[in-house]
């Protein structure tokens, strides 16, 4: 055999022998990618003047992520000549083989003043731990909750 092929047929069957053990070998099954986790904010969400917060939810997937899991969520209402903003958590628990989807609510308090009847602006995180983060920003509408005697 020439000296000058043998390095390459070397190499090729290198490659060769790689491919097939990753997997790639023609005729080989591709797996298919892992879903990912994903987090949606409902279209409407309530305000409590009196009690200076608001209530949000909306549903959450952990895809293939399991773990302790919760929902952080940013709140930003435009009010009059400023704004109204707050921070607060939906705890959905852990995501396991038997609980990987379902909703959420959050109560947010308002940091300064109050959160009332309107559009917001809410930007949710679906945190599982150790690693796995999944965001969205929405555009919902608070509606006034009523006051019940």
């Amino acid at each position: 055999m020439n000296p000058v092929r043998q390095p390459v047929l070397a190499a090729g069957l290198t490659a060769l022998a790689t491919a097939a053990t990753l997997g790639l070998a023609p005729g080989a099954a591709v797996a298919a990618p892992a879903a990912s986790p994903s987090i949606s904010v409902n279209w409407f969400g309530a305000a409590d003047v009196r009690a200076h917060t608001a209530t949000v939810g909306g549903r959450f997937d952990c895809g293939a992520e399991r773990g302790l899991a919760y929902i952080e969520v940013h709140l930003d209402q435009r009010v009059r000549r400023g704004s109204v903003t707050g921070f607060g958590f939906g705890v959905i628990g852990a995501c396991t083989d038997e609980h990987t989807a379902g909703t959420w609510t959050a109560t947010i308090p308002a940091d300064q003043g109050r959160f009332r009847g309107g559009p917001a602006t809410a930007t949710a995180r679906l945190v599982v731990e150790p690693n796995s983060l999944t965001e969205t920003t929405e555009p919902l509408r608070l509606r006034p909750r009523c006051a019940h005697p």
